[in-house]
């Protein structure tokens, strides 16, 4: 069989190492000449997401298609979904389309019954409204941000007046007004369900942020039981409803003992990297699994694990670092092979097989 996959990133490289092994042909889908999953096999066609002669004929080179990345022009998603009936898609383009305006994403959540931060839709039809939320608020664009990106942090109302200032050049623009919820922890979910409609789950993971970018990991996430089968059960309703096959990244905000969805992202997740040394499935193999229509392991019981992503801030020391912890055969490194280090570009992680309190101190300083 076939894999193809559009965007050729780490998650397109890491799924390829789970694939190849199995069996599967690899090909990824990007504008970019020299990525992450080409150099570990993956046969790379480099072409626009918006050519749609190009995606037809990347189409009939495969017998399935995932993603690794959701920044994908909605008119191209649109088009994959008249598609899908000669090349199956998985998960299907409208999951994509949901996940990458945060006002759908948001009204979804919503429909579901689900609790979520108050939002507002922004406009420059709606800007001279009363706004129903109170201050902090975050603002954010309603498409392809991500890591803290399109973001801006306001505390009053003059601050909202100096951003209409610029906020809508184009007329066009949009945005999403979020009250700024102080949560005690976040979490995620990372699940994966099959074409036979089973869900396999790992159970929550424990997230730690710097300057927007996640930081740290822990597995498991150290809150109630009832808590953790909330999340889970959160997470099976929203794939379910959007009738989602293949690995799904699901994101929360704890706050007085209750759970509100934040976000979701329709393909395998950094919170979900340390499951490659949990001892048992990782994330990837089980995206494989499911989008070539292999039925789920009967058996998913991972071990605690902590995942400590690698920013090219300071990316020589951070390696010897990690060349120090592999001393002990408990880490296990995994780099990209980005070419350039750049602040806050995510250039690999290092998984630890223990709980925190056993971690080397020097592990947090990657």
């Amino acid at each position: 069989m076939k894999i193809g996959v559009l965007g050729s990133g780490q998650l397109g490289q890491m799924m390829c190492l789970e694939a190849l092994p199995l069996g599967y042909d690899f090909f990824c889908y990007s504008p970019d000449k020299e990525s992450p999953s080409k150099r570990v096999g993956a046969e790379s066609t480099v072409a626009s997401y918006d050519s749609l002669s190009d995606l037809k004929e990347f189409l009939a080179k495969v017998n399935v298609l995932s993603f690794e990345f959701e920044n994908i022009p909605k008119s191209t998603l649109e088009f994959l979904e008249s598609e899908a009936k000669q090349t199956p898609i998985y998960p299907p383009p409208r999951a994509l389309i949901i996940a990458q305006d945060r006002f759908l994403e948001k009204t979804h959540f919503r429909k579901l019954g689900f609790r979520t931060a108050e939002f507002f839709h922004l406009t420059k039809d709606s800007a001279d409204q009363k706004i129903p939320i109170g201050f902090p608020w975050i603002i954010k664009t309603l498409r392809f941000g991500y890591d803290g990106k399109g973001q801006v942090k306001i505390q009053e109302e003059s601050q909202f007046r100096k951003f209409l200032e610029t906020a809508f050049r184009n007329q066009n623009e949009e945005y999403l007004i979020e009250e700024v919820i102080s949560f005690q922890k976040e979490i995620s979910i990372i699940l994966t369900r099959f074409q036979n409609g089973e869900i396999v789950c790992y159970g929550a993971i424990e997230n730690e942020h710097k300057n927007h970018i996640l930081d740290l990991s822990i597995y498991p996430a150290r809150i109630p039981a009832g808590l953790n089968l909330e999340a889970i059960e959160m997470a099976s309703r929203l794939s379910e409803s959007i009738g989602y096959i293949g690995t799904i990244g699901v994101e929360f905000f704890l706050k007085d003992n209750h759970l509100y969805l934040n976000e979701f992202a329709p393909r395998p997740h950094n919170t979900g990297h340390f499951t490659q040394d949990c001892q048992s499935f990782s994330q990837f193999h089980l995206h494989v699994s499911a989008i070539t229509g292999n039925l789920p392991p009967t058996d998913v019981r991972p071990k605690p694990t902590l995942m400590k992503n690698i920013l090219g801030n300071q990316y020589e020391e951070s390696l010897g670092i990690a060349r120090t912890l592999l001393k002990d055969d408990r880490y296990q490194l995994h780099l990209y092979g980005k070419k350039e280090a750049k602040i806050g570009r995510k250039m690999g992680h290092m998984n630890f097989k223990g709980n925190l309190e056993e971690v080397n101190p020097l592990f947090h300083d990657l």
